[in-house]
């Protein structure tokens, strides 16, 4: 359990750090600063990379690595709190439409991602199950 909580841990500070560079990327952009569009991208690539992972059966049957992936990595990278913040944000500064488009885009975005990463990795069990029958 002490190697798993570590594992969850150091996965956390890799995935922070993560979410931090993408905030400063994405501020270096003039275009992209009046929106939270860093929000938006690790919740969006974390939902994908969710999607991948929770489908993957080699992840799946490691407990430590699906820790330090899921809960650590991308629960350091993705966040609700920013996103509910930063739409309460734009509804008090009056900007309504933003608030809305952020709402539909994090969660229609992060659902349509998740779906996309697990159907990538099924599709993949099922190239390399064919690929494997070709040869034997």
């Amino acid at each position: 359990m002490l190697l798993n909580l570590l594992c969850v841990g150091l996965g956390g500070f890799v995935g922070a750090i993560l979410r931090a560079l993408t905030g400063i990327f994405v501020s270096k952009i003039v275009l992209l600063s009046a929106f939270p569009y860093a929000t938006l991208i690790v919740n969006v690539l974390g939902s994908f990379l969710i999607g991948m992972l929770l489908t993957s059966s080699y992840v799946l049957s490691n407990p430590n690595l699906k820790s330090f992936l899921t809960a650590g990595l991308l629960g350091g990278l993705t966040t609700f709190s920013t996103f509910s913040f930063d739409t309460l944000s734009l509804i008090e500064h009056r900007f309504f439409t933003a608030a809305l488009l952020n709402v539909a885009l994090n969660v229609g975005l992060a659902l349509i991602a998740c779906f996309l990463g697990s159907e990538l990795v099924k599709h993949m069990k099922k190239k390399k199950k064919s690929s494997l029958k070709k040869e034997s």
